[in-house]
């Protein structure tokens, strides 16, 4: 465990991205236990991090757009998460912002500096967001994925369970919801927040089909006798208990279920 003894950590990002230039958190795969779990200590916080934007040109599409969709996914959960602070919401919101405008652009032109300058600034906020606030449901259930099935990255998983989620979510937090919809549509802006939320749900789905993302579990190689696996360890983190809703066991199962598989088209 981490304790006085520790290194000082220096952190130079490659992705943006998973925010560890700004977090307390160490993420360990024990592939032959099955096993992805986190370590949470202070003294994990970078002493140093170099966040080059330079350095993630020539990263290829496809992860890009995984690492891309976790540092949305940091930013939503914490602007969300029962342990947020008016500080925390403005940061992620800044962060949804620079994620939806630039996500898009450097998934389609890599070498695009200045909208990898803007990810990599989203991501550094995202790592600072949930150091405050936590992350959700899905990062606790993605977590399980990735332990019970390695080849499966974060992002990927994250994207497969967000479509899921976020129904099951949406009406236990309606205007954190709607607050995002109008981010990813102005036009939304007059509509009710209760429209706009169910929006919201719509708008992520167009987002993940947008960057290539709309996967499902069993697109992914999880095997259906996977998920009671997955599902019964839904709890050993404590992510989903930040989440607006609380989901119990029998819920997370009925929700990896319906990530199994998924149509072509936003809305299932």
């Amino acid at each position: 465990a981490p304790s006085a003894r520790t290194l000082p950590v220096v952190c130079v990002t490659t992705t943006s991205g998973t925010g560890s230039q700004t977090t307390p958190c160490a993420v360990i795969t024990k592939a032959e236990k099955k096993d992805k779990s986190a370590l949470w200590h202070p003294n994990l916080f970078a002493r140093a991090a170099i966040v080059d934007p330079d350095l993630m040109l020539t990263l290829p599409g496809p992860i890009t757009a995984m690492t891309g969709f976790d540092a949305f996914s940091h930013n939503f959960e914490a602007f969300i998460s029962n342990g947020t602070n008016p500080h925390v919401e403005l940061l992620a919101l800044q962060a949804i912002r620079l994620i939806v405008q630039n996500l898009p652009r450097v998934v389609d032109d890599g070498s695009n500096r200045e909208a990898r300058a803007s990810m990599a600034w989203a991501d550094t906020l995202g790592g600072m967001a949930i150091a405050s606030a936590g992350v959700t449901l899905p990062h606790g259930l993605g977590m399980q994925v990735g332990g019970h099935c390695p080849q499966v990255a974060h992002g990927q998983a994250l994207a497969a369970l967000y479509p899921e989620f976020t129904r099951y979510t949406c009406q236990a937090a309606v205007g954190k919801f709607a607050a995002v919809a109008r981010i990813f549509n102005p036009g939304l802006e007059k509509a009710p927040d209760s429209v706009a939320a169910v929006g919201c749900c719509e708008e992520i789905d167009s987002f993940l089909q947008r960057i290539g993302m709309w996967l499902s579990l069993k697109s992914l190689g999880v095997s259906r006798e996977e998920l009671k696996c997955i599902a019964d360890d839904g709890q050993v983190l404590p992510d989903y208990k930040n989440n607006p809703r609380v989901a119990s066991l029998p819920e997370m199962s009925e929700l990896l279920a319906a990530s199994y598989e998924r149509g072509r088209v936003s809305g299932r």
